[in-house]
Order: structure tokens, then C-alpha cells, then sequence
């Protein structure tokens, strides 16, 4: 449960801060076409984010890490292209009456350069939040297990943590147009964005020099930092964002607002009140979001115990696993070191007691590459990155989070399985 909570909020907190403080911005000095201009843009965002998701996982293009990469580029040129154009039309768009013809024409240049903004920022950031629920696996137990129903409900916590705090960010930042602070609303609108983007520039470095494309130690230790410490934007988001709320709830507590009748008097007075509430809860969607970077990281954290590799018997062309060394119903791993030095890596494991039944795959699989996998003290084999519960039975069938199968032959004197299985998978294996 806990996994997907941290998941989740780590994917898309930041962005359903910064995505409250955009809507409000456009609610504000937007008229309803440019609203719909933006909502376009969110919709285009989701369908691209799905088309990514379904690019990547099943993996039917070549040189997938490009798909992400180009979404990163694509969200720097996006917010220097929406920052250039607010300053060009600002005198218009700050300014200018509404019913003017230059107005309309700023508007729609601005919406639609914060609709691609934020069309980028779902392409960048909820790709991952999208396969999560196709990841439940819980080892053929079912939709309806005690597990994966965990799963689930971690996961919607975690959605509805980042609704609830994209809702209060959009509640405080309308209060603050309302009550004529927009140069406070604007303030925190291009902060925030400009965080993102630098986030994005550091996640888009991280690609590049990895792979030798830029060559630049600054640039790689810059990357290096920034994704060790990712949750820091997070942080500076929301103390930005509680800033701007203190602010607003001491002006509440003074404001002397004019008013004519009682009617309009209680009107001023529930917005103000709508500013304190939304305050509150914004509080506690920052303490979650603190709670899920530190707390329940530690509680979710899995101490493994790994089963040692051992040395198959080298038999000419093959290895040889005796079944005395695997017939405990344990998870055993085993290892062969190919010409090139690559240390290839084999898991048995009986499936049923009193029986020639063996499961035997790779230590590694097709989704959490060679992450590999361990004993947990229920004698469940689990993967190590995902937390994926096998069932032992279906351990030497090819899907899901399996162990990628190879040949092997079981007899009398235990299991064979040839080394050019090894050499064929040595580059699944790192160096």
C-alpha cells in the first residue's frame, strides 16, 4: 500500500500544485475561450501521456529513453515560448480592457502557450501514474486479494492527496485574485514554473550526459543532485505556496472591505473564510507530502535478505544443478561468468514438495530488468524493485514480472541448463 502512496505522490504532487496556481491564473485573467483553450490543453496532455505510457511499456519503439527526452526538451522550449509571450503582450493582457480586439489576440496567444505548457508537464509527469494499476500483480491471487486491494488503495490515496492539493492551491490563489492581490498570484505562477522547469532541465541533463550526448561533468553532477533530491522541489513548492496563504490569512484578519449591505458584507467574509479553509487543508496535504518522502519510505523499506550466488557444476556445453543443492523449497541462485565477464544469473526453485517440479528463469525479468528477485519469510518469491509476488507456478512461463525463462532439462542427476542460455542473456546482465 505504502509503495504505491510514495509512488504516486512523488510522481504528481508537484505538478498538481503547479497545475492549481496555472488554472487559477487562467480563471483570472482569462476569458471562457481561453479557458477552453487550456482545458484542450490538459486534455491533449492525457492523451499524450497515454500514448507514451502504452510506447514505453509495451515496447515497439526503438530507443524508447528518446520518448521522454524529447518531453523534457519540449517542456523547456514550451515554458521560455509562454514566459516570452506574457512579456510581449503583458501591457494587453495585464492591462487592457477585455472587450478590446487586442485583448482577444494576447488572450489566445498566452492561453495557448500555457495550454501547451501544461499539455508538457501531464506528458512529463504522469506516465508512471498510469501503469501503476497494471503493475497490482499479487501472484495470481486475484483483483479481489487482500494485497491487491491494498495496492489499490494506496494508489487512490495517493490520487486523491494531489486532487485535494491542486483543489486548495487553486482555492488560495482564486482568493488572491478576488481580493486584488494578482501581482501575488502572477508572482507565484512564474516561480513555480520556473522550479519545474528547471527540474525538468536537470531530468533532461541526466538523459543526455549519461549517454555521452552532452559532455559536461557540471552538468552531470547538477542532474545527479537535483534526481537524488527531487522531493526538495516538492518542498520548496509548498513552503511558496504557504507563503503566499500566511499572507493572505493575516490580510483576512485586517482587511476593512467597504460594503453596502449585510448580503455583501457575508459574501467578502466566506471568501476570506474559503482562503483560511483551504489554508488548512493545504497544511495537511504538506504534511503528507512530508510523510511520504520520510516516514513511510522508512516503514515501506524492505530489509532483504538475498540468497547467496552459487556455482553451478560446469559439464562441457552445460550446468548442472544437483537437486540435492535446490530440494529445500527454497529460492536458490546460481551463477556463470561468461568470456566477457558478465555474471549471468539463474534462479530454481521447487515448486511443489515431493516432487521433480522445479521453477528455473533468469534472475531477472522483462519489466524490472535484472533487479532480480528474493525469499521473503513466508517462502514467497518476490521481486526486488516492484514487490511483485510470484506465483511459484507459473515460475518458468513467460509474462508479467516472471523470471525470463530459458532451457533447461531436469533428470535424475538434477537440472541442466546449456551456457549458451547464458551467453544468449549475458547482456541483460550488467558488466
Amino acid at each position: 500500500m505504502l509503495t504505491y502512496l510514495i509512488n504516486v505522490t512523488s510522481d504528481m504532487l508537484a505538478l498538481s500544485v503547479i497545475l492549481g496556481v496555472v488554472y487559477a491564473f487562467i480563471d483570472h485573467y482569462c476569458t471562457d475561450k481561453g479557458r477552453m483553450i487550456f482545458r484542450s490543453g490538459v486534455l491533449l496532455g492525457v492523451i499524450a501521456a497515454g500514448i507514451r505510457t502504452y510506447i514505453t511499456n509495451t515496447r515497439r519503439l526503438t530507443g524508447g529513453w528518446k520518448v521522454g527526452t524529447y518531453g523534457y526538451g519540449a517542456l523547456l522550449f514550451a515554458l521560455v515560448l509562454t514566459v516570452v509571450i506574457i512579456a510581449v503582450f503583458a501591457r494587453f493582457f495585464f492591462f487592457g480592457k477585455k472587450k478590446r480586439p487586442i485583448y482577444t489576440v494576447s488572450e489566445i496567444f498566452v492561453s495557448v502557450c500555457i495550454a501547451l505548457l501544461a499539455a508538457v508537464y501531464f506528458y512529463c509527469s504522469i506516465p508512471n501514474v498510469l501503469v501503476y494499476p497494471f503493475k497490482f500483480d499479487t501472484g495470481g491471487q486475484g483483483v479481489l486479494s487482500t494485497e491487491y486491494l491494498f495496492r489499490l488503495g494506496g494508489y487512490l490515496s495517493g490520487l486523491i492527496i494531489c486532487f485535494v492539493s491542486a483543489a486548495a492551491v487553486n482555492k488560495i490563489c482564486a482568493v488572491a485574485a478576488k481580493k486584488g492581490y494578482g501581482k501575488l498570484l502572477c508572482a507565484v505562477f512564474f516561480t513555480m514554473n520556473i522550479l519545474f522547469g528547471i527540474n525538468g532541465f536537470a531530468k533532461l541533463m541526466s538523459v543526455l550526459t549519461a549517454r555521452k550526448i552532452v559532455d559536461s561533468t557540471e552538468l552531470f553532477r547538477f542532474s545527479a543532485w537535483s534526481n537524488n533530491h527531487s522531493h526538495w522541489y516538492t518542498y520548496i513548492l509548498f513552503v511558496i505556496m504557504s507563503a503566499a496563504a500566511i499572507f493572505l490569512w493575516i490580510k483576512s484578519c485586517t482587511a476593512k472591505e467597504p460594503y453596502s449591505t449585510n448580503a455583501e458584507h457575508r459574501k467578502q467574509r466566506a471568501v476570506w473564510r474559503t482562503g483560511r479553509r483551504s489554508t488548512i487543508v493545504l497544511a495537511i496535504c504538506f504534511l503528507m507530502c512530508v510523510l511520504c518522502s520520510t516516514l513511510f519510505v522508512k516503514l515501506n523499506t524492505v530489509v532483504i535478505k538475498e540468497a547467496p550466488v552459487e556455482n553451478p557444476i560446469i559439464n562441457g556445453d552445460t550446468l548442472v544443478v544437483p537437486l540435492e543443492m535446490v530440494e529445500d523449497g527454497h529460492l536458490h541462485r546460481f551463477g556463470y561468468t561468461t568470456e566477457e565477464g558478465n555474471l549471468v544469473r539463474f534462479i530454481v526453485v521447487l515448486k511443489q514438495e515431493n516432487t521433480n517440479n522445479y521453477g528455473v528463469g533468469l534472475d531477472a525479468c522483462d519489466i524490472c530488468g535484472e533487479a532480480g528477485y528474493y525469499e521473503n519469510k513466508d517462502n514467497q518469491i518476490v521481486c526486488k524493485k516492484c514487490n511483485v509476488v510470484m506465483n511459484k507456478t507459473t515460475i518458468g512461463m513467460k509474462g508479467g514480472c516472471n523470471p525470463i525463462i530459458i532451457d533447461y532439462d531436469i533428470d535424475e542427476n538434477g537440472i541442466t541448463v546449456p551456457i549458451s542460455e547464458m551467453v544468449k542473456n549475458q547482456s541483460k546482465f550488467k558488466n
